[in-house]
């Protein structure tokens, strides 16, 4: 009787257990269901039939159940339900939870994609149409001017009728009459943009990266020079499907003007956001060494040097298994190496340091605490959102600043939030510095001061190796009640970070990237640049203002005039 009874328990516990785990996976479904319906529409986007593409998004469309997680909807990136299986399927180790679960350079991909349905490479320069100019815009093939004797104001250094944005700028410190910019150019050749002037940005050539075999586009663009005028480009090198992300490095040895493939320096097919630098020091026992960082979605900052001006580069080396997005690197007089980047987890901005040329690291430190994680939604950023970005600046001069490490970075003032609608945050430029190596930092402080009602965002800065001041760029919505228009200012400090000059308006007319035929997926991009020797400071940013023919995003420079206002007290010993 109780073998009976017994069997007849178990046999009740084991109905019972199959019943809760249906309900289980029943619930799990239905989670996940729920989930998939609540992405905003307007992520979504038309693809051409018997195409490529559609083949792709058919094969994908409906298996979100099983392919996706159910934290997914935790990263806001405009990307369609289709599109993240896709992703998922074939980029092994993405993150199943988190903020920063698809590669940034996802967006950039699909903008190809949608340009280029077929998913072929196209041909260098892309289909154009002829591009109209007026009187005053007449100029020689291959080159753009300021139509200016002075180069007081901004110049679209692109000007073309096709997108360009997401730029990055340098000066050769050899002869700094010589600056190259680099752009995005997804929806045309896909191909990285360079832009270089022999004239201090009087008149400006362009150029293309070449596709190496198996790459059909390119972004994320940086640019560097070494000490013998050799002109250094990263890009992330991607494939036609968008499967394989790789870091490359190109060079030019004629100022910009062409352009020849380096090295693939990163492993695997998941990576981004990839910094260049190289160290221009005099001093420096590691002078022209190349360094590049980038890192893996959920996998932590990666790092790759060469010694020898890129015939070969070292194995890349893992710096943290955080959720990082997006490194900065600089060098310090006596060849010190900074590494700094945002761990989208811990909301900490974290640095390390080499002290011999990047073979080996110190422990990280903490530069700050941010308010937001990964990203900051605001009404001139609503749907692709402004990347809370770090950028470094070490005093290479021989001042009483000498050494000194400074950081800034976007991050919010009040809440955080996912909805344009709540005005209760907004976004600012933070800066913080350090005078004992990057060990500690002082409290970090808004620049300038804090303006209600305005955002701030996409910032760079750019430390002077002559004289040790401080030029930072960003854009603003001052202008505009609604917090959609933007224009870009610059700033400057001669005194190390405790005082800066009033700011400097250097765009000459306002952006939205919110209204049609702004490119919504990709808006302002992820970053602006700005060079600096000598007091030549240039900026560089994407712009869309009314007067732009086709409506279409182009990339603007303009010098950061200096005043006497930037501060009268020398800068603090360290």
């Amino acid at each position: 009787m109780k073998k009976h009874h017994f069997h007849f328990i178990s046999t009740a516990l084991v109905i019972v257990g199959f019943v809760c785990l249906q309900l289980l996976h029943f619930s799990l479904a239905q989670t996940q269901e729920s989930s998939a319906q609540t992405y905003p529409k307007e992520w979504d986007v038309p693809v051409r039939s018997g195409t490529a593409l559609a083949e792709i998004k058919a094969a994908y469309t409906g298996r979100r159940a099983a392919a996706t997680h159910v934290d997914d909807l935790q990263d806001r990136s405009p990307l369609p339900s289709w599109f993240r299986d896709y992703l998922r399927a074939n980029l092994n180790g993405l993150p199943e939870g988190g903020r920063y679960q698809y590669p940034r350079v996802s967006v950039e991909i699909l903008e190809w994609m949608l340009s280029h349905q077929d998913l072929k490479p196209a041909p260098p320069g892309g289909a154009r149409r002829p591009v109209r100019r007026t009187a005053t815009q007449n100029r020689p093939a291959g080159s753009v001017s300021s139509d200016r004797t002075k180069l007081r104001s901004d110049v679209n250094v692109s000007d073309a009728d096709e997108r360009n944005s997401e730029s990055y700028i340098a000066i050769d410190e050899r002869d700094p009459r010589t600056v190259i910019v680099a752009s995005n150019n997804l929806s045309g050749s896909g191909r990285q943009k360079q832009f270089y002037s022999a004239d201090s940005g009087a008149t400006w050539g362009k150029a293309e990266l070449p596709l190496p075999m198996g790459i059909a586009m390119h972004s994320d663009p940086t640019l560097a020079f070494s000490t013998d005028g050799t002109a250094w480009a990263a890009t992330l090198g991607i494939d036609n499907t968008g499967t394989s992300v790789t870091v490359q490095v190109y060079k030019s040895l004629d100022h910009g003007a062409s352009w020849q493939f380096d090295a693939t320096i990163s492993e695997g097919s998941n990576n981004d956001k990839e910094l260049l630098w190289i160290d221009e020091g005099p001093n420096s026992p590691f002078k022209d060494n190349i360094y590049v960082a980038w890192d893996v979605p959920g996998g932590g900052m990666r790092f790759a040097r060469s010694k020898d001006k890129g015939r070969t580069w070292s194995k890349p080396l893992q710096l943290s298994a955080d959720r990082a997005i997006g490194a900065h690197l600089v060098t310090g007089p006596s060849g010190e190496l900074y590494v700094a980047w945002p761990d989208t987890d811990s909301k900490k901005i974290v640095i390390r340091r080499s002290d011999d040329g990047g073979a080996t690291f110190q422990a990280a430190h903490t530069i700050t605490t941010t308010h937001g994680s990964y990203e900051i939604t605001i009404p001139a950023m609503c749907r692709r959102k402004a990347l809370i970005y770090v950028t470094l600046g070490v005093d290479r001069s021989n001042g009483p600043g000498k050494g000194n490490v400074y950081a800034t970075w976007t991050d919010l003032v009040g809440n955080d939030s996912v909805d344009c609608s709540d005005t209760s945050s907004r976004a600012a430029v933070h800066f913080s510095s350090s005078r004992d190596g990057g060990n500690s930092w002082s409290t970090p402080r808004i620049i300038p001061a804090d303006l209600p009602s305005t955002d701030r965002f996409n910032q760079w800065m750019a430390v002077d190796p002559q004289d040790g001041s401080i030029s930072v760029l960003f854009y603003d919505t001052r202008g505009d009640s609604a917090r959609k228009k933007t224009e870009v200012y610059g700033l400057m400090s001669i005194d190390g970070g405790q005082n800066w000059a009033e700011e400097t308006k250097l765009s000459t007319g306002q952006s939205d990237e919110t209204v049609s035929p702004a490119d919504l997926g990709n808006q302002y991009g992820d970053y602006n640049s700005l060079a600096a020797y000598g007091r030549n400071i240039h900026g560089s940013w994407t712009d869309r203002r009314p007067s732009i023919h086709g409506g279409k995003e182009q990339i603007y420079t303009a010098p950061l005039q200096t005043g006497s206002s930037a501060a009268a007290s020398p800068p603090p010993s360290k």
